[in-house]
Parts: C-alpha cells; structure tokens; sequence
C-alpha cells in the first residue's frame, strides 16, 4: 500500500536505533533517485494513527527527495506493537543494529511494566544478544548501575477506532 509520508507517525518512540545513520539516508536517497526499488517500510495502524515501525533510514531517503509516499506493509497494532517489532526489526536485514542500538532495545524491554516480565531468552531473541546479556542488564537496572535516560514505560491507552 502506498501511503502518503504525512501520514506515517514518527514520534511514538518506535525507533529502535540510538541515532539515524545520514550517510545511509543519502547513499538510499540517491539509489532511490535512480529507480532502485526498496522493500516496504512497516508500520502499524491502530485505527486512527500509523506508526513507523521498521524502515526509518528509507522513509527518511523518500523525505529527502521530496516524494509524496511510500510503499508499506501496514499491520493492525498499537504504537506498542511497533515498538517492539522495530527493536527485532533489522536482526536479519538491512543496516545491522550497533551494540548501542541493542542495548537501547533490550533496556525498552525492561523499562517496559508489561514487557519487564519476559524471560532473558525472549529478550534475548527479539534484540538479538545472548541473554546472560539481558541478565547482566537486568540486574544493573535492579541495582540502579545502569545509565538511561529511559522512563519506565507505561502501556498507552488504546484510541478506539473511528466506526466506519
């Protein structure tokens, strides 16, 4: 489905990386310019608002050049759901998650009052680290040793979808 940029949500916190890689959203912007065709971007549609959730660098490649959509792969879900489906997003293609960008992926996931109680080896196969890594994390963050800038996360509450 093709959707307007202006449509796609961006400020939910379903960025999974520390920070966008510039030189990346121009060497996709300028293949894009020369009619390479990219996979669809995710996002999740909770009845009212689609949240990005995996393909920031090519949405962003697709600002850069001023085009007015992008081609999606919409699924039914809630800012939440794309969350973490962007942490697990880039575990097996495109641009690889940085240590960092783990990190940030498996600290959401214990911040998170609901997400808190999955096990290390769940945390471990959505992020893509070991989960004696999740351990190490988890008991930092019990301890109070570990620097985030991270608010426990909250589950927001569902909007209810227009009636159609």
């Amino acid at each position: 489905m093709n959707l307007s940029l202006e449509k796609i949500r961006l400020d939910g916190g379903t960025q999974s990386r520390v920070k966008i890689d510039d030189n990346l959203v121009a060497e996709y912007a300028e293949m894009m310019q020369a009619g390479v065709e990219f996979p669809p971007i995710v996002v999740f549609y909770d009845g009212t608002d689609y949240w990005l959730s995996d393909g920031f660098h090519r949405y962003l490649a697709r600002k850069r050049i001023k085009a007015p959509g992008i081609q999606t792969d919409p699924r039914d879900g809630t800012v939440r759901d794309a969350v973490l489906f962007g942490i697990s997003a880039n575990n097996k293609h495109g641009k690889r998650p940085t240590n960092e960008d783990k990190r940030k992926g498996v600290i959401t996931i214990l911040m998170d009052i609901e997400w808190q109680d999955m096990s290390d080896r769940q945390i471990a196969q959505i992020c893509g680290v070991s989960h004696t890594y999740v351990g190490q994390l988890r008991k930092e963050l019990k301890s109070g040793n570990v620097a985030t800038k991270q608010k426990p996360r909250q589950p927001k509450q569902q909007k209810p979808a227009d009636p159609v």
